[in-house]
């Protein structure tokens, strides 16, 4: 499934398109980021009820609001939309067939890329067992970044307006 077409149907299916066009009119080069973020995560990544892309972009566009009469909206929406990177780090997440079970691995693939090369019967779920190691909010949303992001965008919100510089180290 190509990239755009995921994010528009998480966009779709958690009514999100009147609250995200305006803010993607704005600023279209927010609609790439949105695309490549929702391509690494996926759609079934769930920390809690809502997959976590949905949470992160509500965040996002919560934040856009709250800053675009008094501040840079875009750098408020990066900052919202970065802001529960950590929860990919929290809890492992896992495909499960009866006794035989992969792990996914954070830093060195997609989770759409572990879900699709994943034999066929296999069950992908969040696991309620914390991974190894301590990643703080600031750790994890440069880690993130660093994957989703092209070298303007990453120079540009994480260099030059320092997105993450508020967050938890």
């Amino acid at each position: 499934m190509r990239s755009p077409t995921l994010f528009r149907q998480v966009v779709k299916e958690h009514r999100m398109s009147t609250k995200l066009t305006p803010i993607i009119t704005l600023s279209p080069d927010l609609d790439e980021v949105c695309t490549r973020v929702v391509d690494y995560i996926g759609i079934n990544f769930r920390v809690r009820d809502e997959p976590l892309v949905a949470e992160m972009l509500n965040d996002a566009i919560q934040a856009w609001r709250l800053a675009r009469k008094h501040g840079d909206a875009n750098v408020a929406f990066m900052r919202g939309l970065f802001g529960r990177a950590h929860d990919l780090y929290v809890k492992r997440y896992a495909a499960f067939k009866g006794e035989r079970y992969n792990v996914w691995y954070p830093y060195l693939e997609s989770i759409p890329a572990f879900e699709q090369r994943q034999p066929s019967g296999y069950v992908c779920q969040v696991v309620d067992e914390p991974t190894p190691g301590h990643v703080s909010q600031r750790c994890a949303a440069f880690q993130l970044a660093a994957r989703v992001l092209n070298g303007y965008s990453f120079t540009r919100y994480f260099e030059a307006y320092d997105v993450a510089g508020n967050f938890a180290h």
